[in-house]
């Protein structure tokens, strides 16, 4: 009976790491260039019973020697859908879309570079300067596609994108400028590791990364004034949401069940 309890104990801990998982989903539907985080589920094997009957009963088995008992259910890992969000029309200057899926922003921390999905950037003054600092949200460095962070005269007056990529900052009483983008295109997505404030890093070095064919730094199509939605399909979460606290609620159920039959075991023996 303790397997049982056990056994949905265990699963039910394993339930709320998947509804924490929708729940983070929901979070940010609304949240430009997040991607949905998917949980998977594997089993849980306790033990495995080897002792047979006898080899008479054992003509013509079809199935595994010996009796198996599961120990529920683990999630085995959690996968992140890079799948293209919709576009959306801002009209902002600073806003820009990627429009391919593998494709990602260069954006740096200090030394730390990292990737991003989010185009909605901002631009800081840098003190002391008449120059502002292209950033994030979060204050991370626009890499341009030289790798150096991105900076352009404080009294712009309009900013442009044109056919080859190139952005053009035009200004009322000074010469126009250009900057690109800097942008990577990730061939295996799925080595992207989770850095937060809508940010993934890439392991090792990029000359290690290009070497092995999972990073290149060329210039991806992008549309300006328009944002990358997430991908996040709520009624899609919403159905998995009720279908998990389903199973979660069942575990819980079994669990009662087991309470009731050891209570009785217990009342027969005494």
């Amino acid at each position: 009976m303790n397997i049982q309890m056990n056994t949905a104990s265990s699963t039910m801990r394993e339930l709320q790491k998947k509804i924490d998982s929708i729940a983070n989903n929901v979070a940010n539907v609304n949240t430009h260039g997040y991607k949905k985080q998917e949980a998977n589920f594997s089993d849980a094997l306790l033990y495995s019973v080897t002792k047979q009957a006898g080899t008479a009963n054992e003509i013509g088995r079809s199935t595994p020697n010996g009796l198996r008992i599961g120990g529920g259910a683990l999630v085995s890992e959690g996968i992140t859908r890079h799948s293209q969000g919709s576009l959306q029309e801002t009209g902002r200057e600073l806003d820009f879309a990627l429009q391919s899926p593998n494709a990602y922003f260069r954006i740096a921390n200090g030394e730390e570079d990292y990737y991003t999905r989010n185009g909605s950037f901002q631009a800081e003054a840098i003190p002391g300067s008449d120059r502002l600092a292209l950033t994030t949200a979060s204050g991370d460095s626009v890499l341009g596609a030289d790798g150096l962070p991105i900076t352009i005269g404080a009294g712009y007056s309009e900013m442009s994108l044109g056919n080859d990529g190139l952005v053009t900052v035009s200004y009322d009483n000074q010469p126009p400028e250009t900057f690109q983008l800097g942008t990577a295109k990730i061939n295996r997505p799925a080595l992207l590791e989770k850095a937060g404030d809508n940010r993934y890093r890439l392991p090792g070095t990029q000359a290690e990364q290009a070497a092995a064919g999972v990073l290149e730094l060329i210039d991806m199509p992008m549309s300006h004034r328009f944002l990358e939605t997430s991908n996040v399909d709520m009624a899609a979460e919403m159905t998995e949401l009720i279908a998990t606290q389903r199973l979660f609620q069942s575990q819980g159920r079994a669990i009662s069940y087991a309470d009731d039959m050891m209570g009785l075991v217990n009342t027969m023996k005494s």
